[in-house]
């Protein structure tokens, strides 16, 4: 359930009980501090670089190497 790599950015979410985190492993896991359980877990193509929640919580920023996406997280995942 952990990185295979070094994480290379991490966030916490203002509003919510979580936190998020990427690696160079190419996945991006958002993870229930409250909990201790994983919310979301995605791979990447591509190492991912920087990640960084919305204050709301439902939308992540997340620096690749040649680009920046926004996502939507959702409890089925993480959806452009």
């Amino acid at each position: 359930p952990f990185h295979q790599d070094e994480i290379t950015g991490l966030d916490v979410c203002i509003r919510k009980q979580l936190v998020v985190t990427c690696s160079r492993d190419k996945s991006v896991v958002i993870w229930n501090y409250k909990d201790f359980s994983i919310e979301v877990s995605y791979t990447f193509p591509e190492e991912c670089l920087a990640v960084a929640f919305h204050p709301s919580g439902f939308h992540l920023v997340i620096a690749l190497e040649d680009k920046v996406m926004v996502m939507s997280t959702t409890s089925k995942g993480l959806s452009l």
